[in-house]
């Protein structure tokens, strides 16, 4: 099975080295595209990467993101499956179009928030060209997820703040936090407050 790995930002190849045991060929298509880009936002440059690509089947991975061993056996059993690997007699029919959740981990631990997935894996015969990321058909959701790598302590979280954060009035950085916070995790929690712009963890 063959499989094309779009990436948004800068993907190491260390992000994606478990595919390889599955695979019979990986390929990587680099973009000028930033990690954080809405997939709709960015649609002919990924109309490009994905005429580019030389497999037809499409993994789109952004940058700080990891594919671990069983998505990466999830993801060859779903793209093996499919009617255009083989006889279709052969396969069961599948869909052409994967969801795949991407879970941060921060501070070595998974944030609890919510996350529908977008649709990230593809065959490209049968995407579709206009508006939004879709495929012919319907889209299933993988059951493993993307962990995607935040920051690895509080306080290397509250150090890119110092620099890089947009100063925000304490009302709007409170609204922010209760807009977000719908869990009950600590570690999750720790990070919606220090995100929301406040200096101290609670």
């Amino acid at each position: 099975m063959n499989l094309s790995v779009v990436s948004l930002g800068h993907v190491h190849t260390e992000a994606i080295e478990p595919l390889t045991k599955h695979l019979t060929r990986l390929e990587q298509v680099v973009t000028n595209l930033p990690p954080r880009v809405k997939l709709a936002d960015a649609r002919a440059e990924l109309n490009r990467a994905i005429d580019a690509a030389a497999n037809d089947w499409i993994l789109m991975v952004r940058e700080r993101e990891i594919v671990d061993e069983s998505l990466a056996a999830e993801i060859a059993a779903k793209c093996g499956a499919s009617p255009l690997a083989g006889r279709s007699e052969d396969r069961p029919h599948t869909s052409f179009g994967y969801r795949i959740r991407s879970v941060p981990m921060y501070a070595g631990k998974p944030l609890r928030l919510e996350d529908a997935g977008e649709l990230r894996l593809f065959h490209r015969r049968h995407l579709l060209r206009r508006g939004e990321i879709m495929v012919e058909g319907s889209v299933v959701r993988l059951e493993n997820t993307l962990h995607a790598m935040t920051f690895a302590s509080a306080d290397d979280h509250r150090a890119y703040l110092i620099v890089h954060a947009v100063r925000h009035s304490t009302l709007r950085r409170t609204l922010i936090f209760l807009r977000n916070a719908r869990t009950l995790d600590a570690n999750t929690i720790r990070y919606l407050w220090i995100e929301a712009g406040f200096g101290q963890a609670i």
